[in-house]
């Protein structure tokens, strides 16, 4: 009987020792990938605060000057060219090079990359506080139209 036991663990012991292994390896792998997403996802982070601020110091500094001074309170396309480009020197004050380089290594982005990345976030912050300065009954969407009118 004894035999018989030891030839069985013989067999089942290499089996599970891989199995182990396996599953071991498995688990490193998901580690390393939620280590990854977690630092992505700070940099993020780091990126839609930065954005968010910089929106709202050239809105301030910026952009309510040069509303105030045009006839019609809008902005040319120069001047909005002008206030993006403010807002992303901004946007990279804040974050520093320290701040840029955790951006390029998250991402694996270049510059130019890491610049149209700000760009990107920025714009929706825009975006975002023009939603927030239009009533909530107003969607923005249909105009003066008036929906199932007979």
């Amino acid at each position: 009987m004894n035999t018989a036991l030891w030839i069985s663990f013989q067999i089942v012991w290499p089996l599970l020792l891989a199995g182990i292994i396996w599953v071991a390896a498995r688990y490193s792998q998901l580690l390393a990938i939620k280590a990854r997403n977690e630092r992505m996802q700070g940099a993020l982070l780091l990126v839609d605060i930065a954005a968010v601020t910089a929106m709202r110091e050239v809105q301030q500094v910026f952009v309510d000057r040069l509303k105030a001074t045009s006839g019609d309170g809008t902005l040319t396309p120069e001047q909005r060219t002008a206030a993006k480009a403010a807002a992303i020197a901004s946007a990279k004050a804040q974050l520093g090079g320290r701040g840029l380089a955790e951006l390029r290594h998250a991402f694996g982005f270049d510059a130019a990359e890491v610049e149209a990345l700000l760009a990107t976030r920025i714009e929706a912050a825009v975006q975002h506080g023009k939603a927030l300065r239009r009533p909530s009954w107003d969607t923005g969407t249909a105009g003066d139209a008036v929906p199932f009118a007979a």
